[in-house]
This record gives structure tokens, C-alpha cells and sequence, in this order.
């Protein structure tokens, strides 16, 4: 057994001895043994040449069946390269073939903690650490997923126990420092940070986190963290730096390529803090790119990616090779919204990608230090004048708050004041622990001994440790604050978080590291937050949202003042009950939360330093007066925005436009398409306008029912025109204009939330009783509605509709739901054809399972019905609604096939430019950027007043 290991030993060795050539040869001396083709593919991914190796693997796949080595190569460069559903099925073919492959593992819970799927990365990890207990991947990917999953204390044992393995590897140092810096050890993190920084050389990331950790040290001079800031630039930037591209096209007035690279793309405090901008800014001044350095996808990222034109995930591209990517796509501005802090892109902003670049939300605590960056996105609070010495960048200080905060769908209702129920004041910060130091705690136990049994409440992911939270005890105990007085609780949903307001009369926000997200949630609870800001940016957020929320009195200036404010408040119970009672309506209605006020003012700051830029000019600083006037600190007047013009396009975008005339009229009859992907977009090109019937009244607070091309109708669905029901539901998802089946007739989930907690009365409309409706384009129909009885009174109105979506649910959970039979029986009697089945979703039966290896879903549950104009109607339509048609297919679903039919019946060379501008064909690429439109006719009175005539509310 000794000499077979030994001998294993020296293969492995004289593999790595050899050079890519001589593996070459070796596969072609004998392209049917798999040595050869394994050292090739390890020698390529060690220099990772990933897809170079991905090739010859997949070749080496073709003529070597069955090894399990080759495939686990396989399966890691897909990783890599960022295929993770081909990297998933590599490696469930590699545990087919090897059970107890560590590697395929390994690769699984690579691929699941990339989507955000963290629970399913720590069951495949544990999988592979019992293969391979003593494996540095293991332990290491181990580590990483606990500490992802906030189980700080298990991951610093394992880091730990990686620092005993390989005290030399950086990553394992840097690691621990995180984990301690999350459980409030943050000297001991330091120290950890500064053993990371010595060993890794030139790579940055141990350094941007102990750049980071010092906003926290209360005893941390500004200036002397702004010079550990510049320091990054000569540590880590290229010596050698590539000059910036330059557009084709300098014109001041044409649309702007706006490129972002975040990991904050969903329900992260960034994504809540930009996505109303996103969803306001015009399609005419901007084409988005959004580059996500995660997999993570949610509710919050299904409309960031509705809200701009092009998404990508970049995170297993290298630094260089995002830099090129943005270069590629020719981005006029590179927005930077992580900044030193989780998916850092600093290196690739160093590396100067585009013409101007801009650092906003995200890891915005200071100045970046990188010298590439232009501005940095501010306002007058966060950055108070005379702070400009401190920051590489140069200011954009907006007239409001720097950022726009986003109303979560689903926010509990406030409660009455708790004190005057409890009899004492709870105090409360749901602040990250890390904020919250000795001195912080000395001044909140003073202001807890002037008020005689307060409480604090305190609640964060740290305090699911028992350690962590048993040095708090200890530590109030020392300011003779007893334990009992501290209510701590660990982590829940967002929903719990915000519910949890309800049991604190007055937060305290930490210093020297304020609030952001947290003060507006506070407020959103009706809960007053009282602020002392630090020296830096990142003490300043809490100040910036109470003033532009109108609550400047809650900002103070010293720990006196601090004390002084909220034994104020804690002494009149009145005052303090009805400011609990309007601050929600005061914020909501605030500039915090103004998304077309915000998307104005970001409109101009963007297009601003855009002229500036084409001017030939250098950077400066850019100030906003509350008008919305903007100047230039060299220039005495303000910036005279140049419209956008049609003609003011890229000169080499000169690809095809979709032309027609008139709008696309469509009709969405349960708010599916307010979700829609595209939906956004044609609002923004003026080509679109949607009549939404909102029986379940779920779109309220959607941002996009206040679009004047959407017309809203809550409590009213489409049917035959007579009154009928709203069934409300336990499960809101359950609740529909039909009745739920009987209880034995759905699964034992389904029947409990199919309980039924009242029948509301509810309005109908005809369709063809719609006189004011000049064509319909396009009808969605969701799967809790009646669509039969729809369509059946819909005859005369949808015998020129060029599209029609319908839900069908294959798995019955309501009384009535239509059948895909009786939709397509539908269609063949009213000159439709059922062209296919959209967005199918389907049901898994296998058990939710610790233990379980691989996730199948092979059940149908529903699926879009998508309905076109049959053959001989099809030849009737003019050009005009063909080309809608076209646009609609391309735009809304995607079917560039479908879409080239039809413009090739209109036109074969519009049809040719259309192949070449969506890249079919082998041509020099061009664009489809825009619509051309013309409404002669205002119709959004005739359509709304006829409708609300049918409604009665005339």
C-alpha cells in the first residue's frame, strides 16, 4: 500500500512537471487513455484557461466515456465560467458514475452558493467534508457558507482550524477577521486583518476589509482613515494603467450607455435604495446595463431587471475581463455601486473601463481612494462643506437625500405607543452589531439610568450566539445596567423586523457608524431616530435621511444633545403617540422616497458631468440647489441640460428600428404585466399603454401605476359586466375572483391557505362593452380569473387583437379555472391559433430533505397560453399592426423567429436589417435601440373616462 501511494505521488508530480505541450502530445500519442487528457486539463485550469480546457475536455468527454476525473474538470471550468446549470449536471453524471466524488461536491455547493441558495451550498459541503474531512477546499468553501449563513462562531472554528493547516494562506486570515468583526470582536479583527494584509501581497480584498472595520473604531481620526484610502490606489492599482476608451460619439445629446456593477442587485439595502431611480429614469435618456457579481435572484431583482435593458451575472469573470466586457459594450458611464465592501470591483474601476465613472450606494462609507473613479455621489448632508480635501472623487451633492428608499410590499400596520401599555420606555437600535462599541454603550446607559425601567431592545443576526450576546450583559452590567433590562433577540424576515418596531418607543442610532437602511424602516414603524453623526460618510447616513424626511431636530451635535433629545421625547408620551402615528405618512411622502424626483435630479447629475465630459473638460465638483439647479464649483451659471434628440444616436448604431404607427394598446387583467420584463421599456419609448383591472387591489404600491401610460382599476376584474365575488383567502395567493375547490380536491398546504376569510363584493367590465376603447392589441389573463366568460364577451373587441396571454393552470385549485382545451377550442372558433406554451413552471415531488443530492421538478402546474392571429387573419391585418405584432414578439417574449416572419411579409429588407441588428446572421454588428411611435390622437381620456363611466364613477 506504501509504494502504490508513493507511486501515486511521483504521477501527480511528473504531471505538474509537464508542460501543456507535452500533455499534447501525450493525448495525441494516445488519445483513448485518460492520462493524457487529465494533465492537459489540469495544467490549462491551473493557469485558468477555462474555456480552452473546456473544450478539449468535452472533446475528451466524446472519446473517453465514463471517467470520472475528466468530468470533474469538466464540471469546475463551467463553474468558473459562470454555465453553473451545466456545471450541475456534469457533476450529478460524476456521482452517478462515483458516489463519493468530494470534488462533484464540492462543485454543487459552488454552483448553489453562487444562485444564493446557501442552505442547499451547506448540505453538498458537508457532503464533500465527509468524503474528505482534511481537505483544504472543504474546510475552506465549509467556512465560507457558515459564515454566509450568519453561524459566525461554527465558521471561526473552521477558519481557525484552516489558520492551524496553512498559516501562510491569507484567505483563511482574512476569513477569521470577518467572523470576528460580525461577533463585535473588532480589535481582535483588526489584528487578524493587519496578518491578511502583510500576507496577500497584491490582492486587495484583506485590505478593503480592514479599510472598511476602521469606519467602526471609535477612536479612527478622518484624515487618518482618508490616507489608508489613498494608499489603496499605489498598493494595488496597475503601474501601468490602459488609457480610458473614447466614444465614437462625444454628442452631449444623445442616449447614454449607463453601465452598474453591484452585489447588492436584490433585497439588499442597495437594491432597496435605487430601484425606484431605476424604475423612473426614461429609456430616452438612458440604456441600463446592470452587472451582478452574484447569482442571487428575488422579487427585488425580477424588477431591477424589468427596469433596464440589459442584464448580466459577471462574477467568474476576472477583474480584466469585466474591464474588457464594459469596454465591449461601449458603456459611456460605469457606475460603481459595491465599493471596498462584498463584490468589490475596485481593481476593475483601477483599470479605467469607461469614459467617466461614478461611485453611488453600495459600500459608500468614504472616498474609494481609487483615482479612476470621477465622483462620488453625495448631498449636502453626507458630505457638509468643507469635507472635499477628503475624497479623491469629486462631489455630486444632490438636492435631497443621495439615495431613494423603497417601500417594502408587505409592511405590518403601526402600533399603538408601547410605553403607554408597558408603563417604561423601550430604547431599541436593529442596527449590525458591529456598529454598536464600548462607547456607544456608556452613553445609551446613561440615558437608560435617567429613565427608570427602560429597556433596550436589541435584535441582528450576531445575537443568535449566546457568547456574543453574554459580553453585551456583561458589558451593560459594568455601566450597572442589569441584564434583565436588555431585550436581545437574533435574526428574522425583513417582515419581522419591521413587526418588531412595534415594541420600541424611540431608536438610537450607533455612531460612529450610522444607520441607513435601518433609520428608514425605523421611521416606516413609526418609530422617531435620534443621531449624533460620525466624522465620515458612513456616520452620516442616519442625518441625511431624517433631515430630507423633515425631522432635522432628531440630528444632534454632541452625546449631551443626543441624551438631552431623547429624554424629550421619552418625557411626553402625547407628543410622542402622535408623532408615532404620521411619521410613516411623513416619510412616504418625503424626497427619501420620491422616485421621479430622484430619477429627475440623477438625470441631470448624469447627463451634467456627460457635457462636461464631451467639453473636454476635467472633472468638478457638482452641487445641487433644492430646485433642482446645478453648478459646476468652476463655472458661475448653472448646467444647461441639452435635450435628448432621436437623431442624437451612437453614429455606428445605425441598425433596425421598429416603426408603426399609433400605440400598442393592451389590456392586463390581474397585474401580470406591471411585472413584465418589458413592460418598462415600452412604457419609456411611449409605444405602450395598459389598462390594468387589479381585482385583488395587489398593485397599490406599485411604482408604475402612477406611469400616465397605465391606467389602474383597483377592485374591478373583466367578467361579463355583473357584480360578482372576491374570494380573500388565508394565502393571498389563493385569493381569486372564483371560488376555491373543496378541501379534499387540493394538497394539504393548498387547502389551508385556500381558507376562505370573506367574500367581497367586486365589480365586472364586458370587454365588448368597452365603447371607447379605440383596438386592443394585446390581453393577458391570469389563472384566477374566469377566462372563459372573458373571452365569450370579448368576441367583438378581440376580433383585431394581434395577442392574447392566457394563464392555464394544469393542476386545478379554483372552481371554473379555464383548460387549455377550452382556451385552444376558443381560439380555433374566433380566427386565434395556439402558437405555444410560455413560461411553464413546474412541480417537485421530492422530499425537503437535509440529505438529498439532486433537485428535479417534473411536474406542470401552469403554464402562458399564447394565442396569434390565425393564417388567413394573419394576411388580413395591415403592415401597421404587423409591425406592433413583430414588436410585441420581440420585445415581450423574445421569439426573434416569429418576429422575422412577420417583418419579412411587410418588408424582406427591413426583415434583413432586423437578422443583422439582433446578430443571426455573420454581419458587422448593429442595434436595436428604440421605437419610433406616433400617436396622433390623445386617447388616454376617451379609454379612462369610458371606463369609468362603465364603473360609475362619472
Amino acid at each position: 500500500m506504501a509504494k502504490r501511494n508513493v507511486k501515486k505521488k511521483q504521477r501527480v508530480n511528473r504531471t505538474y512537471g509537464m508542460t501543456i505541450s507535452q500533455a499534447r502530445k501525450m493525448t495525441e500519442k494516445n488519445p483513448k487513455s485518460p492520462d493524457g487528457w487529465r494533465a492537459l486539463g489540469r495544467l490549462l485550469i491551473r493557469d485558468k484557461q477555462y474555456e480552452k480546457a473546456r473544450q478539449l475536455l468535452e472533446y475528451a468527454r466524446e472519446v473517453i466515456l465514463e471517467d470520472h476525473v475528466l468530468l470533474e474538470q469538466l464540471g469546475y471550468c463551467y463553474q468558473k465560467l459562470g454555465k453553473l446549470e451545466f456545471a450541475e449536471t456534469i457533476s450529478e453524471e460524476v456521482l452517478k458514475l462515483k458516489p463519493n466524488s468530494s470534488q462533484a461536491y464540492l462543485i454543487l455547493s459552488s454552483c448553489c452558493y453562487d444562485r444564493g441558495h446557501k442552505k442547499d451550498a451547506l448540505r453538498y459541503v458537508k457532503n464533500a467534508e465527509r468524503i474528505a474531512p482534511d481537505d483544504v477546499r472543504m474546510l475552506d468553501r465549509l467556512g465560507t457558507i457558515l459564515y454566509a449563513l450568519h453561524h459566525y462562531e461554527e465558521a471561526s472554528e473552521v477558519f481557525e482550524k484552516l489558520i492551524q493547516k496553512d498559516p501562510r494562506n491569507f484567505s483563511h486570515w482574512n476569513n477569521a477577521a470577518n467572523a470576528r468583526r460580525d461577533l463585535g470582536l473588532l480589535d481582535e479583527a483588526n489584528t487578524y486583518y493587519q496578518r491578511a494584509v502583510d500576507l496577500a501581497g497584491t490582492v486587495s480584498s484583506p485590505y478593503s476589509n480592514r479599510l472598511t472595520l476602521l469606519h467602526y473604531l471609535p477612536d479612527i481620526k478622518p484624515e487618518t482613515i482618508f490616507e489608508v484610502c489613498r494608499e489603496w490606489q499605489p498598493r494595488f492599482a496597475p503601474a501601468s494603467l490602459p488609457d480610458r476608451p473614447v466614444p465614437c460619439n462625444k454628442k452631449m445629446n444623445r442616449r447614454l450607455r449607463l453601465g452598474m456593477v453591484s452585489d447588492g442587485f436584490n433585497r439588499h439595502p442597495a437594491g432597496k435604495m435605487i430601484i425606484r431611480a431605476l424604475e423612473n429614469l426614461h429609456c430616452h435618456d438612458f440604456e441600463c446595463f446592470a452587472y451582478s457579481t452574484n447569482g442571487k435572484v428575488d422579487s427585488l431583482t425580477k424588477r431591477i431587471r424589468s427596469a433596464i435593458s440589459h442584464w448580466e451575472n459577471i462574477n467568474h469573470l476576472t477583474a480584466e475581463s469585466l474591464a474588457e466586457k464594459i469596454r465591449d459594450d461601449k458603456i459611456d458611464i460605469l457606475v460603481d455601486l459595491s465599493g471596498h465592501n462584498s463584490g468589490n470591483r475596485m481593481y476593475t474601476m483601477a483599470l479605467q473601463p469607461a469614459p467617466v465613472i461614478v461611485k453611488w450606494v453600495g459600500g459608500l462609507i468614504n472616498t474609494t481612494g481609487v483615482k479612476a473613479i470621477d465622483y462620488l455621489l453625495s448631498d449636502s448632508v453626507e458630505t457638509p462643506e468643507g469635507v472635499d480635501g477628503l475624497y479623491t472623487e469629486k462631489l455630486i451633492r444632490m438636492p435631497d437625500d443621495y439615495i431613494c428608499f423603497d417601500i417594502p410590499d408587505k409592511v405590518p400596520s403601526v402600533s399603538s405607543l408601547p410605553a403607554k401599555d408597558n408603563g417604561y420606555i423601550t430604547l431599541g437600535c436593529f442596527n449590525n452589531p458591529t456598529k454598536i462599541n464600548e462607547v456607544v454603550f456608556k452613553e445609551w446607559a446613561k440615558i437608560m439610568h435617567q429613565l427608570p425601567d427602560s429597556r433596550l431592545f436589541l435584535k441582528g443576526r450576531p445575537y443568535a450566539s449566546d457568547s456574543f450576546c453574554e459580553r453585551l450583559y456583561q458589558t451593560m452590567e459594568c455601566h450597572d445596567i442589569a441584564r434583565e433590562r436588555l431585550i436581545i433577540e437574533g435574526p428574522g424576515s425583513n417582515y419581522e423586523l419591521l413587526e418588531a418596531y412595534n415594541r420600541m418607543d424611540i431608536a438610537l442610532d450607533p455612531w460612529p457608524y450610522s444607520g441607513g437602511l435601518t433609520t428608514c424602516e425605523a421611521f416606516l414603524m413609526g418609530v422617531p431616530v435620534v443621531t449624533m453623526p460620525g466624522p465620515t460618510f458612513a456616520g452620516r447616513h442616519s442625518a441625511t435621511h431624517l433631515v430630507n424626511a423633515g425631522m432635522p431636530e432628531l440630528v444632534t451635535n454632541s452625546w449631551d444633545e443626543y441624551r438631552e433629545r431623547v429624554l424629550e421625547l421619552a418625557g411626553d408620551l402625547d407628543s410622542l403617540s402622535t408623532i408615532r402615528q404620521h411619521l410613516r405618512e411623513v416619510l412616504t411622502k418625503s424626497p427619501v422616497c420620491d422616485g421621479p424626483r430622484f430619477a429627475k435630479h440623477f438625470t441631470t447629475a448624469m447627463r451634467a458631468i456627460w457635457q462636461r465630459y464631451c467639453e473636454d473638460k476635467a472633472p468638478a465638483a457638482l452641487t445641487f440647489n433644492k430646485e433642482g439647479q446645478a453648478w459646476f464649483d468652476d463655472e458661475d451659471d448653472p448646467v444647461h441640460i441639452e435635450p435628448v434628440l432621436d437623431d442624437a444616436a451612437d453614429s455606428d448604431d445605425s441598425g433596425f428600428r421598429f416603426q408603426f404607427e399609433g400605440k400598442v394598446i393592451a389590456i392586463d387583467n390581474g397585474g401580470e404585466l406591471l411585472n413584465h420584463a418589458a413592460t418598462q421599456q415600452m412604457l419609456s419609448l411611449n409605444a405602450f399603454e395598459v389598462i390594468t383591472f387589479d381585482p385583488r387591489s395587489e398593485a397599490l404600491q406599485h411604482s408604475l401605476i402612477q406611469h400616465e401610460g397605465v391606467h389602474h382599476y383597483p377592485n374591478t376584474s373583466l367578467g361579463d359586466g355583473q357584480p360578482a365575488t372576491l374570494y380573500t383567502c388565508l394565502d393571498p395567493s389563493m385569493t381569486a375572483t372564483l371560488p376555491p375547490l373543496p378541501s379534499e380536491d387540493l394538497s394539504d398546504e393548498q387547502a389551508q391557505g385556500a381558507k376562505v376569510l370573506a367574500q367581497l363584493p367586486l365589480n365586472t367590465i364586458a370587454l365588448d362593452k368597452i365603447e371607447g376603447l379605440p383596438s386592443l392589441d394585446w390581453l393577458v389573463l391570469d389563472d384566477r380569473c374566469d377566462a372563459g366568460t372573458i373571452l365569450e364577451n370579448g368576441k367583438t373587441a378581440l376580433k383585431d387583437t394581434l395577442l392574447i396571454q392566457a394563464r392555464i393552470t394544469f393542476q386545478p385549485t379554483h372552481e371554473g379555472q379555464t383548460t387549455l382545451d377550452k382556451v385552444t377550442a376558443w381560439a380555433q372558433n374566433n380566427s386565434f391559433l395556439f402558437y405555444r406554451l410560455n413560461n411553464l413552471q413546474h412541480k417537485s415531488h421530492l422530499p425537503a430533505r437535509d440529505d438529498l443530492i439532486r433537485h428535479q421538478a417534473t411536474e406542470l402546474t401552469h403554464a402562458d397560453v399564447l394565442l396569434l392571429p390565425s393564417q388567413g387573419r394573419m394576411e388580413s391585418i395591415d403592415d401597421n399592426q404587423k409591425m406592433k405584432l413583430a414588436f410585441l414578439l420581440h420585445t415581450a417574449y423574445g421569439m426573434k423567429d416569429m418576429a422575422y416572419k412577420i417583418i419579412s411579409i411587410v418588408d424582406e429588407e427591413k426583415a434583413d436589417e432586423y437578422l443583422i441588428g439582433e446578430q443571426l446572421v455573420f454581419r458587422e454588428q448593429t442595434k436595436i435601440d428604440d421605437v419610433s411611435s406616433h400617436d396622433p390622437d390623445d386617447e388616454d381620456d376617451t379609454i379612462a373616462d369610458e371606463i369609468d363611466k362603465l364603473l360609475g364613477r362619472t
